[in-house]
């Protein structure tokens, strides 16, 4: 909606402007032709000469218009270009995160996948108001939780503050037990594993995207990408050493999400943060996203951020945001004791023959 409102003024401006310089040409081609038929009849004391000199001065006076339009169009470029000038010298005084910590690391961190927010209050700039509120709450190591909202609601602020990828103004935030703001940044990003929602491959071979730092051996990787469902579109492409192109133009959305969700198992973190993964993918990936989820990511901690509360509705907890506040949590333990009535009304209907008619939903 702002950009529309500057692009409706940007238009009506240049429209304005353009109506007013028809206008001054107009009036001095109308002033010279007038000019000259009164000078022509010997009332002035000023004479325009001959006839040629008054069509010099018409042919001068008519491209008046687009001269005076190019100068300011030139002086709006001009401008723009200044601005971009000044966000340079903008960023260039922006002050460098600290990248060291004063907490050593045992080399299996996070070993629980334990994570805490205590009282966190974050915005994103001093003018603007907290993106989270005093958000509190527990996720217990190898549990599935699922964070749901509208747009604006504070959902990927909690990553962001949990990445440190901007500061928090109160409180703390713990990863077993261990305070993050101690951890040096790129042990604590190399550590936690994430699926963004615009899935992204660096330009180079498939390997390099996978794992770049060559970890892991090539039966762990073709093993992974086999249980993300997107093998056969690796082997038909021509395997791990095929050259991707830019932003990954050689395979398709579906296929992009399928293998950075691959590239996060790979890497074998407790923690996996998925930032709506499913929100630009088809149904069918989508499901094969979420079956993929459920059953590879047993025992670590997935934080999962989503629209549709359809998506995370077999986590065993829920968070609702609203405003840069958390609502209240949803216990999908109860879904589980209804699948257990379930299962038992069907072993009790098998007991009486009644197997024929038992069904669960």
């Amino acid at each position: 909606m702002l950009y529309q409102r500057t692009s409706y003024s940007e238009i009506t401006s240049s429209l304005w402007l353009s109506l007013r310089l028809q206008l001054l040409g107009a009036l001095i081609i109308s002033f010279v032709a007038m000019m000259a038929v009164i000078g022509s009849q010997g009332n002035l004391p000023i004479s325009f000469g001959t006839p040629g000199l008054v069509g010099l001065a018409l042919s001068y006076a008519a491209p008046i218009v687009s001269l005076l339009g190019s100068f300011l169009t030139s002086f709006t470029e001009t401008e723009k270009e200044m601005v971009s000038i000044e966000r340079a010298l903008q960023y260039m005084d922006v002050p460098q995160e600290n990248i060291y910590g004063c907490q050593s690391l045992d080399p299996n961190w996070p070993v629980q996948g334990q994570v805490e927010f205590q009282n966190v209050t974050m915005r994103y700039m001093p003018s603007l108001p907290p993106a989270l509120r005093n958000i509190a709450f527990t996720i217990e190591g190898g549990t599935q939780v699922g964070i749901i909202g509208r747009t604006g609601a504070g959902k990927s602020s909690i990553l962001n503050a949990l990445f440190r990828l901007n500061p928090i103004c109160n409180g703390k935030i713990l990863v077993d037990g261990l305070n993050i703001t101690d951890v040096p940044v790129r042990d604590l990003r190399a550590r936690l594993a994430v699926v963004p929602q615009s899935p992204f491959l660096f330009e180079g071979s498939l390997r390099d995207n996978l794992d770049p730092l060559r970890m892991s051996d090539d039966t762990k990787i073709w093993n992974i990408l086999d249980k993300c469902h997107v093998k056969e579109e690796v082997e038909g492409a021509g395997g791990l050493d095929i050259h991707v192109k830019e932003s990954g133009a050689s395979f398709s959305v579906g296929q992009r999400q399928l293998l950075c969700l691959a590239r996060a198992l790979i890497k074998s973190s407790k923690v996996l943060c998925l930032d709506e993964c499913t929100a630009n993918v088809d149904t069918q990936t989508s499901s094969i996203l979420q079956n993929t989820i459920s059953r590879q990511c047993k025992g670590m901690t997935v934080i999962t951020i989503a629209h549709r509360i359809s998506t995370v509705l077999n986590m065993d907890n829920i968070l609702i945001l609203g405003h840069g506040i958390l609502g209240y949590v949803v216990m999908v333990e109860l879904n589980q004791e209804k699948r257990k009535k379930r299962k038992k009304k069907r072993l009790q209907n098998t007991d009486h023959g009644n197997t024929s008619h038992s069904y669960e939903r």
